[in-house]
């Protein structure tokens, strides 16, 4: 068992950090999953560098990379400071897409 940090990028919210929590626990061989929302990073348990990988392409899917990966023109919609009205989790459906191998549900 393997225990990993991630620092995220566009955490803004506690519902975000509910949220992506849920989602990252969705993954299989993936534990103890806890979101610093103050700091903004992931910690979890996972058995393979593959659960690790998978874990940060879901981030990057949700709209949270890893601090220093460049996204192309994000245009989800997540949580600023000036209104919480655009968090990514609160108003919409977000769901994992059906990736074929890159992600382990």
């Amino acid at each position: 068992m393997f225990r990993s940090i991630i620092p995220i990028q566009n955490l803004k919210c506690a519902n975000c950090a509910t949220e992506l929590k849920r989602k990252v626990l969705q993954l299989k061989n993936i534990s103890s999953v806890f979101i610093y929302n103050d700091y903004s990073y992931v910690s979890f348990n996972h058995k393979s560098m593959n659960d690790l990988s998978n874990v940060e392409n879901l981030l990057t899917l949700l709209g949270f990379p890893p601090v220093g990966e460049k996204t192309k023109n994000w245009s989800g919609s997540y949580c600023s400071s000036q209104s919480k009205d655009y968090c990514i989790f609160s108003n919409s459906n977000t769901s994992i897409p059906n990736t074929g191998h890159s992600l382990s549900l």
